[in-house]
């Protein structure tokens, strides 16, 4: 036996292993940590504030954590613990402006955000290229009779936003559209409740074999003053507004 293999110095070994990638660690603990936090703190109470960012355009038509395929004029958000189709009051503490998003994937993990927006939401509230921005966070339900008016709610049929049944006539504006009924029927009675004069409705469309709601402005008389909507909504950062004659 050889002697000297006992005699060999710990060092000795340092170069045949592999150095441990610390950064990375430090990352993966940085993560554990913020997801831990907030957690604890989400069971106290349904209200979180902390930074917000938002996604890159390189982001469009990759699966987000639940399936889906992410889209910018969507309205969802990335949160680190809070369960998938979780919707989201955000409000900007800058300049007050608010917007409802749901939750379909993961991140962030720097320390200084709680929640990654699609550039449609960012755009509502104002943080669209301005970096890391302050917001409030508000967890809220769906209406509790939302299924019963889905099951009931046929395709180019129109409600308002207590689910009742309306016809429609003049100039129509589609200012946003979604495949999750919960958001829109939630986005409508937002949008309702603000300063707005306009009523608000969803309509049902059928596109690729799967339904798309609409969030609707109805009746509008004249050509000239559905273009001024159109205009108004844009301006308000709504990213496929359309002018519709016939729903």
């Amino acid at each position: 036996m050889n002697k000297n293999l006992f005699l060999t110095p710990a060092y000795s070994f340092k170069n045949k292993l592999k150095p441990i990638d610390l950064k990375l660690i430090r990352s993966y603990l940085l993560g554990l940590v913020l997801s831990l936090t907030t957690l604890m703190s989400g069971a106290q109470n349904k209200v979180f504030t902390g930074g917000a960012s938002y996604y890159a355009k390189s982001f469009e038509g990759r699966k987000t954590a639940n399936g889906e395929l992410f889209s910018n004029y969507d309205m969802t958000c990335a949160s680190r613990t809070l369960k998938f189709h979780t919707f989201l009051k955000v409000t900007n503490l800058k300049n007050k402006l608010v917007t409802i998003v749901r939750v379909n994937d993961r991140g962030p993990y720097a320390k200084n955000r709680i929640i990654d927006l699609t550039e449609q939401a960012a755009r509502i509230i104002g943080s669209y290229k301005h970096g890391i921005t302050k917001v409030k966070l508000e967890i809220i339900q769906p209406s509790q009779n939302t299924d019963s008016i889905e099951k009931n709610f046929m395709t180019n049929q129109i409600v308002d936003a207590d689910g009742r049944i309306t016809i429609p006539s003049g100039y129509t504006i589609s200012i946003w559209r979604t495949r999750d009924f919960d958001h829109a029927l939630l986005l409508a009675k937002y949008l309702q409740q603000e300063e707005y004069i306009q009523s608000f409705y969803v309509g049902k469309k059928n596109q690729n074999g799967r339904p798309l709601y609409h969030i609707l402005v109805l009746n509008i008389a004249t050509q000239q003053e559905a273009l001024k909507l159109k205009d108004f909504w844009e301006r308000k950062g709504f990213m496929r507004v359309r002018m519709l004659e016939n729903f």
